[in-house]
């Protein structure tokens, strides 16, 4: 995942993070409150990928699905493969860190992310950490081409604030709409850079699905594989993944047309 904090620019070399944990989380927030308080107020909906022949799971960047859809992924009996659209190479945008050897590493975690939640990766054409919005007919056909009648496509909001996960959300629908598959949408940065009024306003709402234990375990366990974004790449220098971040994904969330923009 990208940090939206950071603008773009190019990155040389990888310092090995310290070996700690993540610092603990800030105060809550009042928008933390908010949802906290709007959620709670929520029924949990059944699994959206129940039933699927097998889940066909997108990411603009490697992590993306991990935070955003990481106990559904957990907790699918059946096949579930992964693509991500981008290496996330630009995520140390201004940075001195040599932009190939960060996309080489965040693969490596995204691999073994998957891994831990029980999916096999896919190894497809993949466009440059920024683009995909300019790419977004081609990136619709490459998921047309991987589609097999019975999928479910899970892919990032196409609200969601990042350009790149909105573009990969578009290509998805698209896409998930020409193969006749149904398309479940997962947030990421929504929850911690949004309100839930913020979000209501796109016409969508971000209501929570039901998970076990064991999921969410896998999923705590897959999110800990991508030391890149949780801990800093030198002294000094902030997680790309704010601590905080994982406060805003108490369960999992799932995008949702609202009745009530």
């Amino acid at each position: 995942m990208t940090d939206l904090s950071v603008p773009p620019s190019r990155v040389r070399h990888r310092v090995a993070p310290p070996a700690t944990a993540a610092p603990a989380g800030p105060p809550t927030s009042p928008r933390l409150r908010a949802w906290e308080e709007r959620l709670a107020r929520m029924e949990a909906r059944p699994d959206p990928l129940a039933g699927a022949a097998r889940v066909l799971v997108v990411s603009a960047h490697p992590d993306d699905e991990t935070l955003g859809a990481g106990r559904l992924i957990a907790g699918h009996v059946g096949p579930v493969v992964a693509l991500t659209l981008t290496a996330g190479e630009s995520c140390l945008a201004g940075r001195d860190v040599d932009i190939m050897d960060v996309g080489v590493l965040r693969l490596a975690e995204w691999r073994s992310a998957l891994a831990d939640l029980g999916a096999d990766t896919l190894d497809t054409p993949r466009w440059e950490d920024g683009t995909l919005a300019e790419n977004e007919v081609d990136v619709a056909r490459l998921l047309l081409r991987t589609l097999l009648p019975g999928d479910v496509l899970l892919a990032p909001w196409s609200e969601d604030p990042h350009a790149d996960h909105r573009a990969a959300g578009r290509a998805a629908r698209e896409a998930g709409e020409a193969a006749g598959v149904t398309v479940v949408e997962y947030p990421v940065w929504a929850p911690y850079l949004r309100t839930p009024h913020e979000v209501q306003e796109t016409g969508h709402m971000l209501v929570p699905v039901e998970s076990t234990a064991e999921a969410s375990l896998a999923w705590r366990r897959a999110i800990g594989r991508y030391l890149s974004q949780l801990q800093p790449w030198h002294p000094g220098w902030a997680p790309l993944v704010p601590a905080d971040l994982l406060r805003h994904h108490p369960i999992q969330l799932v995008a949702e047309e609202s009745s009530h923009p």
